[in-house]
């Protein structure tokens, strides 16, 4: 007999079967195998084979022995080696071993699992092979001790794994519900308008139920499995299992706290609005851009080719990359008119501008500038009326002030007249001619000819570097000519600083005694006295 005491636990006890032929929906079932040492004695061991029945039938313990995981509990390991586990589903063996050995005190034990796996389908009692590799009593060596483990698998006793094939459906797609249970149960499902349907007796391998095609859902519904016992003596059973529909209807929506879906399309006109990441775009059915109609749009920006009015009559706006073309509604592409109480522009490129009737003023736009006309007759000049001009340049061929004329940055008139910045400065190129009064409050410098045929004043010194021609000249009593007698006439005291030059003769004159000096030629004549208080000197 074997060295070890074995004991086998389930977990559900029963083990319950799968019901199912799918795997994933099935409820896993755990085996325990709990290995101790029941003696007094110390037990020497090398390694315990657990080896499982798998198949379908109902001595069989699963068919996916692919899905069993194994572990395994140690006891308390005083001397020899700590236990390993390895499981082969290809040969269904669970090994444990202690490769140089292992010794189980008195009362210790380990615990060896294998947990996962779908219990299979029929009812039965499986037996588990287990090979022991052990030392028995003194004398009898090294051993191998074969034992048998048996555990029952019973069919639920309530219904489970209640679900739909297809969790997520179209509206309007015909729904099936699936669920495992016994047949001693009598079923009905309650629909999502709560309506309660018999299921008919099963006439399969696993129990199926649908709505009818009227039932179908429109949107996610939820159904209840009710189970009841027909004498009464079972608790009735409750599962509930929900349908996804994968674009629900509903009457009306009212989301307050915001509606979250990339698209949306309508029931029977086709259009589409699609959420992007820049904000919405509307197409039509056949996915080009569709129409947005409103009685009052308020946005922070419209992107658009093109606005037209309601009819094809309308004028319409096209946005180039330059700006902005308006367009007559008749035509191909024929210019429009754009009419507004005020515009606020940058700037406006046009070919002219005109007042609003044919009689208005109007203004064309050259290269050179600006052209004013009069609204009557073929481009004649206009008139431009401000009440303030401020240019950089005046071309024109005459011009009228009416008040008062101010340049601050100087006059030129081309080779007769100009003014410099500077000191203040007024040249003229030719001739100039006061026909009235000229009053120059600071010196007047002329380098050429300076005629006046009426009155000169000069208020302060009158520089002249040229020839001065006058009629009659008189200097404020001192000085004066006689244009008759070609005489100039001092009233008063002459002095000369610097030398006196007088190379068509010299006369000095008393006015009573008659001349007094005369100088002609080489020949100085003195008659009177002659008064020398310094020296003299004489050459001869």
């Amino acid at each position: 007999m074997a060295a070890l005491s074995y004991e086998i636990l389930t977990d559900p006890v029963p083990l319950q079967t799968s019901g199912s032929d799918d795997a994933q929906t099935s409820v896993a079932g755990t085996v325990y195998i709990v290995v101790s040492n029941p003696t007094t004695d110390w037990v020497p061991w090398y390694q315990i084979e657990v080896v499982l029945p798998c198949g379908k039938e109902a001595g069989d313990l699963t068919d996916r022995p692919d899905m069993i995981k194994t572990g395994i509990e140690p006891y308390a390991v005083r001397f020899g080696d700590v236990p390993k586990d390895e499981w082969d589903a290809g040969t269904r063996t669970f090994t444990v071993s202690a490769a140089l050995g292992g010794l189980f005190t008195p009362g210790d034990s380990m615990v060896l699992s294998l947990d996962g796996f779908p219990v299979s389908d029929k009812e039965g009692l499986v037996r588990l092979t287990v090979n022991e590799i052990s030392g028995g009593d003194p004398g009898d060596g090294v051993r191998t001790h074969p034992l048998t483990l048996s555990l029952l698998k019973r069919a639920p006793k309530a219904p489970r794994n209640f679900r739909p094939e297809e969790a997520l459906v179209d509206g309007g797609e015909n729904v099936i519900l699936v669920w495992d249970g016994p047949d001693t149960l009598t079923y009905t499902i309650e629909g999502p308008d709560g309506l309660s349907v018999p299921v008919p007796q099963r006439s399969g391998p696993d129990w199926r139920w649908s709505p009818g095609p009227d039932d179908a859902p429109l949107r996610d519904a939820t159904y209840t499995l009710v189970a009841t016992s027909p004498d009464g003596r079972q608790p009735g059973y409750f599962l509930t299992t929900t349908v996804a529909v994968r674009r629900p209807e509903f009457e009306a929506v009212t989301a307050t706290q915001g509606l979250f879906a990339p698209r949306i399309e309508g029931t029977t006109d086709k259009g589409v609005i699609v959420l992007t990441e820049d904000g919405v775009e509307v197409l039509a059915a056949d996915g080009e851009p569709g129409l947005v109609s409103a009685g009052k749009a308020d946005v922070e920006g419209v992107t658009t080719r093109w606005v037209r009015g309601r009819d094809a009559a309308a004028g319409w706006i096209e946005f180039p990359a330059a700006g902005l073309n308006v367009f007559r509604g008749e035509g191909d592409r024929t210019w429009g008119t754009v009419a507004a109480d005020k515009a606020d522009l940058n700037g406006i490129n046009t070919a002219w501008v005109q007042g609003r009737d044919a009689a208005a003023g109007w203004i064309e736009f050259p290269a050179a500038g600006v052209n004013v006309f009069r609204g009557e007759g073929d481009r004649q000049w206009g008139t431009v009326a401000a009440d303030k001009a401020d240019l950089n340049d005046l071309v024109t061929d005459r011009a009228r002030v009416k008040d008062r004329l101010t340049l601050d940055g100087g006059l030129t008139v081309t080779d007769v007249l100009e003014t410099q910045s500077g000191p203040s400065r007024l040249i003229v190129h030719g001739r100039l001619d006061a026909e009235g009064e000229l009053s120059a409050a600071q010196n007047v410098s002329i380098g050429g000819e300076l005629s006046v045929s009426g009155e000169l004043r000069a208020s302060q010194s009158a520089e002249v570097a040229g020839t001065v021609v006058a009629s009659d000249l008189t200097v404020r009593g001192k000085l004066r000519t006689n244009h008759e007698q070609f005489k100039l006439i001092v009233e008063g005291e002459s002095l000369f600083r610097e030398q006196a030059n007088a190379n068509g003769g010299l006369a000095v004159r008393n006015e009573h005694a008659g001349w007094l000096v005369h100088a002609k030629g080489e020949q100085v004549s003195i008659q009177g006295d002659l008064r020398v208080h310094g020296a003299f000197r004489s050459d001869s």
